[in-house]
């Protein structure tokens, strides 16, 4: 009897260990789910699973944006996932042009700006219009208030890190180098032309990364303003607020907001509206509330400073930002405010380097 209870005994204590060791194999893990701005859209199905379990995450866009991708290009909505190991997805949203993100620039013609100044970089290549490619990166700043500053200075063919401040014209077509430093007028744009429409324009010529969206966008899809439309943006447009700019400092930069036309003046009471000798401090704004601000379509101009030859000046005092028109053989117009001054249609030389920001067609 004695033999046959501990054989008993030694049957159960294996079951036991195997039941354990089965288990241990039943490894769990945490899917998280995430979106990139939870202002434009919010994410479901994370949570912890058993190896091997099959589960579907979805990402919900709320009104007036739209889901893009996950952050590994899959655009599967809702998204059937193995689980395997602890993983995060981001799911990117971008505006879709709903009301909220639409700038009028002329009485029939409506845009979306692009979420950031223009930037460039000598590293990596891109595509241009009319196929081919390009040496250089281009992209937009990864936050509206942010700025390259006096690191232009280092602009030349060979510096690889970014810069954001161009010579007029200088979109990398027919030797218009971005990184040029010449400080002849007629080295830069497209003779005594406009540049609206040709691969002059940055927009027009060149493929240009998005992080909003976390994509590249095709050469073509974006342009430069003209003088007319930042005219009629900046002192004419009708908005339902009564709002088209406000000088402000957003995150600790100095610049102007614009506003879209149909933003609900009661998500920021701003100061100073549409005044062109209102102060940077009129509208303090920290980044959290500037991220409240931003879900919303509203557009911040950092003013960057401006760049001769290779010197760099008034950083965080003065904001020009380019547009297509040509005046005469030296001087092109564009945007200019700084402390004191606001003049959507002023004009300097060519060489200065200025900063670019770029619209889309919002129809």
């Amino acid at each position: 009897m004695r033999k046959i209870f501990q054989i008993k005994t030694l049957s159960l204590v294996a079951v036991t260990i195997g039941l354990l060791l089965l288990n241990s194999c039943k490894k769990e893990f945490v899917i998280t789910v995430q979106s990139n701005n939870e202002s434009w859209g919010i994410v479901k199905g994370g949570g912890t699973y058993a190896k091997g379990t099959i589960i579907s995450i979805e990402a919900i866009a709320n009104t007036g944006y739209k889901f893009v991708s996950w952050q590994d290009g899959n655009t599967d909505n809702p998204r059937t996932i193995t689980v395997k190991t602890n993983e995060t997805y981001t799911a990117t949203f971008a505006g879709e042009g709903g009301g909220a993100a639409v700038f009028s620039v002329s009485a029939k013609q409506k845009v979306f700006f692009s979420p950031g100044n223009l930037e460039y970089s000598t590293m990596g290549s891109h595509a241009v219009a009319g196929g081919g490619t390009a040496t250089g990166t281009w992209r937009f700043a990864p936050n509206q208030w942010e700025i390259i500053g006096v690191d232009n200075k280092h602009i030349s063919s060979t510096y690889t890190g970014w810069i954001d401040l161009f010579g007029w014209g200088t979109s990398g077509y027919d030797n218009k180098y971005p990184y040029m430093t010449s400080t002849t007028h007629s080295d830069y744009g497209n003779g005594e032309n406009d540049i609206a429409g040709t691969n002059y324009d940055w927009g027009v010529y060149n493929a240009i990364f998005n992080p909003q969206t976390n994509t590249t966008d095709a050469p073509g899809t974006w342009r430069t303003l003209t003088v007319e439309e930042w005219v009629y943006l900046l002192e004419t447009r009708e908005t339902s607020s009564g709002i088209r700019y406000a000088k402000s400092q957003v995150n600790g930069v100095n610049g102007v907001i614009i506003v879209p036309d149909n933003w609900n003046s009661s998500i920021y009471v701003l100061d100073s509206i549409n005044t062109t000798t209102a102060t940077w401090m009129s509208n303090v704004i920290n980044a959290g509330n500037w991220a409240k601000i931003e879900a919303t379509g509203c557009v911040f101009l950092p003013a960057a400073g401006f760049r001769d030859g290779t010197s760099v000046e008034d950083v965080g005092s003065y904001g020009g930002y380019w547009s297509t028109a040509f005046n005469n053989s030296y001087y092109p117009y564009y945007l200019r405010f700084d402390l004191s001054s606001f003049y959507p249609s002023y004009y300097c030389g060519r060489f200065y380097g200025q900063s670019v920001r770029l619209v889309r067609s919002a129809e």
